[in-house]
């Protein structure tokens, strides 16, 4: 990711919005002689007290989804499942994971980028029910159960509703979406029946907005949010395993080809993420056993708040950005589509 505005707010978070950084002023200003009722102590404890409401706010968000328990991934133990994972998000993770002598195995339509002893690959329409609960039982016998699902597996037609065929509609909601439930369906019930593993849904910035030529996207990537948030109550209150984690990732416009060609007004304040960006905190939510929301760059925080706001705020903000241009000179991957590999 080239230099944005992403990078000063970083650090901004590690300094004067980190309650470690906040609490010195306290000392600070009570050593040069501003005490508890002076006007400028009173304004250093504010600011204190903020940034660490703010922290413990986010301390305690992660403590409840992960059941209040800290817990360590043992990867001798771990077998991982990444669709979509011949390329991209998907194939830099699995190598990433291999380098570690874990096994991962990928179910794709076409083999994968990347050779790894660690790495084996069953070709699979992960669309498609039975073909994914076939092979899961294969994958099952060879290796054990697996102990983490990445759900990565996704495609883009880039069309408007009118010029879309059926198959392209029905394509990009099963493949996007419906391959989700499938794997899910296969490999968690071991999951539940052990209270271990770790489940990683990869969604969208734009399951949070609508836009033109990507309705069927939008709405498969909206669903995949709502189908995080349903998977983990149901874990917690139907099957009590609270010890299967649950991670969501919800990165903005990443350097994968997927969508090449779309252009942004303001790269300095949407950037583009290199799939590294977007990896980092996966690896760190699967190091650590811990189930999180990953939401990068910065910008994509805002995008949910933007549907509480009037709508000429909305509409302003998507014409400020290019949102509604962006696609016109997309000239994404053809060949993810499952019919062309």
């Amino acid at each position: 990711m080239n230099l944005s505005i992403d990078f000063f707010l970083r650090i901004l978070a590690l300094s004067f919005f980190h309650p470690s950084f906040a609490l010195i002023f306290l000392p600070f200003f009570y050593s040069q002689g501003y005490y508890l009722t002076t006007p400028e102590f009173l304004w250093a404890s504010l600011y204190a007290s903020f940034v660490c409401f703010f922290w413990l706010l986010g301390y305690l968000s992660l403590k409840s989804r992960n059941g209040w328990r800290t817990t360590k991934v043992n990867w001798d133990n771990e077998v991982v499942v990444v669709t979509g994972g011949s390329g991209g998000i998907g194939g830099l993770l699995a190598e990433t994971l291999a380098i570690r002598n874990v096994t991962v195995i990928i179910l794709d339509v076409k083999p994968p980028e990347i050779e790894h002893v660690n790495v084996e690959y069953f070709k699979c329409d992960v669309s498609n029910y039975e073909e994914v609960q076939r092979i899961g039982k294969d994958i099952m016998e060879q290796f054990g159960n697996p102990t983490i699902l990445i759900n990565n597996a996704a495609i883009v037609r880039g069309k408007t509703i009118l010029d879309g065929s059926i198959s392209d509609i029905t394509d990009t909601i099963n493949v996007n979406l419906l391959s989700s439930f499938w794997t899910t369906k296969v490999f968690l019930p071991d999951m539940i029946k052990n209270n271990h593993g770790h489940i990683v849904t990869v969604a969208s910035s734009l399951g949070y907005s609508g836009l033109p030529q990507l309705a069927d996207y939008c709405a498969s990537k909206a669903a995949l949010i709502s189908f995080h948030e349903s998977l983990r109550y149901e874990l917690d209150t139907r099957y009590d395993a609270k010890q299967v984690r649950t991670t969501l990732v919800c990165p903005g416009e990443v350097d994968t080809g997927l969508f090449d060609g779309v252009k942004v007004s303001f790269p300095f304040i949407t950037p583009r993420l290199a799939p590294l960006d977007v990896i980092k905190p996966i690896i760190t939510a699967l190091d650590k056993d811990e189930g999180h929301i990953i939401i990068t760059p910065y910008y994509v925080y805002l995008m949910p708040l933007l549907r509480f706001l009037p709508t000429f705020v909305q509409d302003f903000a998507h014409k400020f950005f290019g949102a509604n241009d962006g696609m016109k000179t997309w000239r994404g991957k053809k060949s993810i589509s499952k019919k062309d590999q």
